[in-house]
C-alpha cells in the first residue's frame, strides 16, 4: 500500500507540472507571436527610412560637483524618394541620443527635385564657415563628394552629384549647408513659372 502511495503521488505531481509546462509554453509561443508580429510592423515602417549615423561624439561638461559625461550623435535619414532630412541628438546614452536625432530629423525633412539621378542645375549653399557647392553630373559619374554629403544623397536616392567643401570641415556644419543648398534648388517647371511672373522689357 505504502508503495502505491509512493507511485501514485510522484506521477500526480509529475501530470501536474506538464499541465503548468504547457501553459507555459502556450504563453510563450503566444508572447513569441505577438513579438514576432510586433517586429513585423517595426521593420516596415523603418523600411520606409533609411537611416545612417554620421558621427558620435562624446561630450563632457563640467560642473562644481565634478563632469557630466554625454553622447551627442548627428543622423541623416531619407527615403531614396528625394526626401532627407538631417538632425542632431544628444543624451547620456549612446542609444537614447541616436533615436532623439532620427526624431528631430524627421521633423526637417527636405526634398531634392530629381533628374535623371542628379540634381536640376548648379548650386552653393552656405552654413557658419562653410560652402559646399554642388553640381550636375551626368549618368555614370556617381558621387564624388565627402563621407557625410554622400551618405546624406544616398540616403535621399541621388547617383550622380559632384560636390566641392570650402571650409570648415566639421560634418554639423558641411549638411547645414548641404541643406542651405537643397533648399534653393529648383525643378524646370519652378524656374519657368518665376520667368513668366517677370515683365519682359520691350
Amino acid at each position: 500500500m505504502n508503495s502505491q502511495k509512493f507511485s501514485k503521488g510522484p506521477g500526480q505531481h509529475k501530470k501536474s507540472n506538464s499541465k503548468g509546462d504547457g501553459n507555459n509554453q502556450e504563453g510563450r509561443n503566444s508572447r513569441r507571436s505577438k513579438d514576432s508580429f510586433g517586429g513585423q510592423q517595426r521593420n516596415e515602417k523603418d523600411n520606409e527610412w533609411i537611416e545612417k549615423v554620421v558621427q558620435i561624439r562624446r561630450v563632457t561638461k563640467v560642473v562644481k560637483g565634478g563632469k557630466n559625461l554625454s553622447f551627442s550623435a548627428l543622423v541623416v535619414i531619407g527615403d531614396m524618394k528625394g526626401n532627407v532630412g538631417v538632425g542632431l541628438g544628444k543624451a547620456a546614452e549612446v542609444v537614447d541620443a541616436i533615436r532623439k536625432a532620427i526624431e528631430n530629423a524627421k521633423k526637417k525633412l527636405t526634398r531634392i527635385p530629381f533628374d535623371q539621378g542628379s540634381i536640376p542645375h548648379d548650386i552653393t549653399g552656405h552654413h557658419g564657415s562653410t560652402v559646399v557647392n554642388l553640381f550636375r553630373a551626368p549618368k555614370g559619374t556617381g558621387l564624388i563628394a565627402c563621407w557625410s554629403i554622400k551618405m546624406a544623397l544616398e540616403s535621399a536616392g541621388l547617383h550622380n552629384v559632384v560636390c566641392k567643401t570650402v571650409g570648415s570641415t566639421n560634418p554639423i556644419n558641411v549638411l547645414g549647408a548641404l541643406q542651405d543648398a537643397i533648399t534653393k534648388l529648383k525643378t524646370k517647371s519652378q524656374i519657368r513659372q518665376l520667368r513668366g511672373q517677370v515683365a519682359i522689357p520691350a
